[in-house]
């Protein structure tokens, strides 16, 4: 598989702004739920007392078709703010989630995963799981999430000294 790792060393800095964005404005956060438990975006939602999850609309899917993410209703920063009970809605929900996505879509695996603060790709503060179907036929089929930070830390290896944004560790340490 050839993926190509388009580096971005103001990414971070993106990210930065829009978290005091959404610091300085949390009523315009898309990621708290409505009343009614809808996220701005959202397709269908599946709910239990302290979570929701929304399949997002293709616009806002990225082209991760059927994809979709989990939040908390109360607002909080990272997952690792949660508290027990939400650790186990959220745990009770992604169950849901799979069983609805098994039943509709038949994906043949899932990647699951959280992203935290700005630095670790999070752009709107509010705990939210990422759950994505995956199929064998996709054009990344076999490649987790770490597959991609490896090829990004052997890009950022690969580039002038000059350019590179941070130190990487070396390919063969990574990528092993």
């Amino acid at each position: 598989m050839d993926v190509t790792v388009t580096l971005d060393e103001n990414l971070l800095g993106k990210r930065q702004a829009e978290w005091a964005h959404w610091l300085a404005h949390p009523q315009e956060n898309p990621l708290l739920p409505d009343d009614s438990g809808q996220l701005n975006g959202a397709g269908s939602t599946i709910q239990n007392e302290l979570c929701v999850y929304s399949q997002l609309q293709p616009q806002h899917s990225e082209g991760l078709l059927h994809s979709g993410i989990i939040v908390t209703r109360r607002p909080c920063a990272s997952v690792f703010d949660l508290t027990s009970a939400e650790v186990s809605g959220v745990h009770a929900l992604l169950a849901e989630v799979r069983a609805h996505l098994d039943a509709t879509v038949r994906p043949d695996g899932y990647t699951v995963g959280w992203n935290v603060f700005p630095a670790g790709g999070a752009h709107i503060p509010h705990v939210h799981l990422h759950v994505i179907p995956r199929w064998n036929t996709d054009a990344s089929a076999g490649a987790g999430l770490r597959y991609f930070l490896k090829a990004a830390v052997a890009a950022s290896e690969r580039r002038p000294e000059n350019e590179a944004a941070a130190p990487a560790l070396p390919a063969s340490e990574v990528l092993s």
